[in-house]
């Protein structure tokens, strides 16, 4: 065979070594876009994934409450709901079991998710890791259930922004304001903590709402009554929407600590007189009731209630209930006690500092009483004797400070189970 001549030879060299180049670098490329396909894919798998929706038509839901409006709205003398609760009868067997909470998300997830979860059950249940235990449960079910946030923040402070809707009424009548013990607070948290970490309360199953028993709200009867936990009611929805399977959102992490120290009263509250107008009821919130409006009785114009909330008339007209915020003073609740008695003869003006607490009418329940924060009473025409809850305002004098707390075996101490 004839030999290539050594000055051909070398640019037939050269010409596959630049053929062989540009295969590799085609190759090379082809790899790379392969692989940022593959990241970039791999990057939006987290967003990509569906959340479960919400079955339609369900009760009880922020949108079914909103969509009722006054209709929302249930009255009743606490023995006629005490008596309508009792007619609705317990879901046969034990609650299903709620499965364990899954925590995935980051070190300032847990951070902020322990934060959030802590802070509502002591201000929720008080010191009393029995209630705790229950209302963390509802919490996390909650976050699993597509009808509400997927987040433990998200849970606890949904409405809190505005200046009704709030999920959680102590989120925005005030009640962070209220210092709390260093030792409540640890407990608490260890409550919180055990539930993030897996811990189920059996006791409640995968409720999703709740209320005490002398309320009764519209959906009660349509929704099953699973447990009873001292005064108050746990429910959850019938049929696949209250099945395990139904509560199948995967916990993703994602928290956002919102912003606190809302109270519940503001300028827009207060007419140019410096008196609470008591025409504008709240609207509807899917765990707190509702309050009927409520209006002074015929011919007494406008009383000054320095910032208190008038939102219970009883039917002797000389009873009053009050909504007492945050900002709320002693001086400032004798004031509108002797403002709304200014009439010889029996009166009484009791207050409470959340408003899921006070009753739907007189008499006073044993758990209304037990959560009440200022009572006035006057049998004749002498002075009345104001009391006092001396935790929040504090007094020399035992005699003005009202009976302690029911045992937590009538009441969860402090709780405020909501509709």
């Amino acid at each position: 065979m004839d030999k290539v001549p050594p000055t051909e030879a070398a640019p037939l060299l050269a010409r596959k070594e630049w053929l062989l180049a540009i295969a590799g670098l085609a190759l090379l490329v082809a790899i790379t876009l392969v692989g940022v396909t593959y990241l970039v894919r791999s990057a939006k798998a987290p967003a990509e994934v569906a959340e479960p929706a919400v079955p339609e038509g369900l009760i009880a839901t922020p949108e079914d409450i909103e969509a009722r409006g006054e209709k929302a709205i249930t009255v009743l003398a606490p023995d006629d709901a005490r008596a309508r609760n009792e007619a609705v009868a317990f879901a046969a067997g034990r609650p299903d079991p709620a499965p364990a909470f899954a925590f995935r998300g980051s070190d300032t997830d847990r951070m902020r998710a322990l934060d959030c979860l802590a802070t509502a059950v002591l201000y929720e249940a008080g010191d009393d890791t029995t209630g705790q235990a229950a209302v963390a449960q509802v919490v996390l079910n909650r976050v699993r259930h597509p009808a509400f946030p997927g987040t433990v923040c998200g849970v606890v402070y949904q409405g809190s922004q505005r200046r009704t809707g709030c999920q959680f009424t102590f989120t925005c009548d005030g009640s962070l304001s209220r210092r709390m013990p260093d030792a409540a607070w640890g407990r608490a948290r260890n409550v919180a903590s055990r539930a993030l970490g897996g811990f189920v309360d059996p006791t409640v199953g995968l409720a999703t709402h709740y209320h005490t028993d002398w309320v009764y709200p519209y959906w009660s009867p349509s929704l099953n009554k699973l447990a009873k936990v001292g005064t108050h009611l746990f429910f959850g929805w019938p049929g696949s929407a209250g099945k395990s399977a139904a509560f199948s959102r995967t916990y993703r992490g994602n928290e956002s600590l919102p912003a606190r120290g809302s109270v519940a009263v503001s300028a827009e509250d207060l007419d140019e007189t410096g008196t609470f107008d008591t025409v504008d009821p709240d609207a509807p919130k899917i765990l707190g009731l509702p309050q009927p409006k409520a209006e002074l009785p015929e011919g007494r114009g406008s009383v000054p209630l320095y910032g208190n909330r008038l939102r219970l008339v009883g039917s002797d007209e000389r009873s009053f209930g009050l909504l007492a915020p945050s900002g709320a003073t002693a001086a400032k609740l004798v004031n509108a006690a002797l403002a709304l008695c200014d009439k010889p003869g029996p009166c009484r003006v009791n207050a409470w500092a959340n408003e899921d607490d006070i009753p739907g009418a007189f008499p006073i329940p044993s758990g209304a009483r037990a959560t009440m924060v200022f009572e006035y009473e006057r049998g004749g025409n002498a002075g009345g004797s104001p009391r006092f809850d001396c935790e929040r305002f504090p007094n020399k004098d035992p005699a003005r400070c009202l009976p302690a707390r029911l045992d937590p075996s009538e009441i969860l101490s402090g709780a405020r189970f909501k509709d």
